[in-house]
């Protein structure tokens, strides 16, 4: 995620990828794939928080609604 749009945004990602990586198997595991490949915390967040938007985006885009068994 690069410093440039809006700070309030990308602050509200970063939280929202915590609480995300808490209750989601699936970030979780990823999250900790990206700190085994050797990325600081803050790195590694920003890296869930990419892929929570690419998820979100095809939810919102296909008008579909969340289903965790459908994530890889």
């Amino acid at each position: 995620m690069v410093k440039r749009g809006s700070g309030y945004l990308r602050y509200a990602l970063m939280n929202v990828a915590m609480v995300v990586i808490a209750n989601n198997h699936i970030f979780y595991d990823f999250y900790f794939k990206k700190r085994a490949e050797g990325k600081c915390h803050r790195v590694a967040l920003s890296h869930v928080c990419k892929k929570l938007i690419r998820v979100i985006y095809i939810l919102e885009t296909k008008n579909i609604s969340f289903e965790p068994s459908l994530l890889r």
